[in-house]
């Protein structure tokens, strides 16, 4: 499997560590003063200190990420987790194309620099690219 790679902003490194690890079980690479590399299921997210550069207004286009969970079981499990950790949800769960192509579940949550996620689950894998 190739591993993608995503490189965000984050206003403090701190925060960024709890809210990762805390929500999705991402577990903590290399760690230096100025970025932390997490393994957010399996690919690399990695958070840089850069306070200047956080947007102020959380929207969820143009601009958001996450990650299609391959059963509802894990799907509902971060779902969870988030709901522990108290996430900030940009939009709680809802779902979309109900019994039509295309079908899943999804949220939104904002982390604490205002990087927008997603979480998905497809009723049928098939949907997910066609």
């Amino acid at each position: 499997m190739s591993i993608f790679h995503l490189a965000i902003p984050s206003h403090n490194l701190s925060l960024s560590k709890e809210f990762y690890t805390n929500c999705f079980e991402a577990t903590v690479g290399r760690e230096y003063d100025h970025y932390i590399i997490f393994d957010f299921f399996g690919h690399q997210v990695v958070t840089h200190l850069d306070p200047e550069s956080i947007s102020k207004d959380v929207t969820m286009y143009p601009r958001h990420y996450g990650i299609i969970l391959e059963n509802r079981e894990a799907f509902d499990k971060i779902y969870t987790l988030c709901k522990q950790a108290k996430a900030p949800f940009f939009k709680d769960l809802f779902e979309r194309y109900q019994n039509k192509k295309g079908w899943h579940f999804s949220f939104f949550v904002s982390d604490p620099s205002n990087n927008l996620i997603e979480l998905k689950y497809y009723v049928d894998k098939n949907d997910i690219f066609n």
